[in-house]
């Protein structure tokens, strides 16, 4: 897992920065106000467009939430987790979802950086 972001509270959501070789972005994660049990409690904000979405995560991994940030350019949406820290700095980790030999399976190990496989 590499730390891609820094992100702080702010009111019910959070903001903060994301970084990759590709990538350098303010992001903001607000309350959805969403409509169903299955929606997202947060939706990802670049300015005023929305670029993905944070759902709870279980308490045993560690995380606040599971990310999921897309953009077209991408050739596939980067999946990450917002981290519990003591501090005021929740770090954002990449995870890159390998599949296993089922297609209906996926793992969550740690890797490289991108393009590096």
């Amino acid at each position: 897992m590499s730390v891609i972001g820094q992100f702080r509270r702010d009111g019910d959501g959070f903001v903060g920065r994301v970084e990759t070789l590709s990538l350098e972005a303010v992001i903001r994660l607000a309350p959805s106000g969403r409509h169903s049990a299955k929606g997202p409690p947060l939706l990802a904000f670049k300015g005023d467009f929305e670029i993905g979405a944070a759902w709870r995560a279980d308490a045993a991994s560690g995380a606040l939430y599971n990310v999921k940030l897309d953009d077209p350019s991408w050739p596939q949406p980067i999946n990450a987790r917002l981290m519990a820290a003591e501090d005021d700095v929740l770090p954002l980790t990449w995870i890159r979802r390998i599949e296993e030999r089922s297609p209906d399976k996926s793992v969550d190990r740690p890797s490289g950086p991108p393009g590096a496989d």
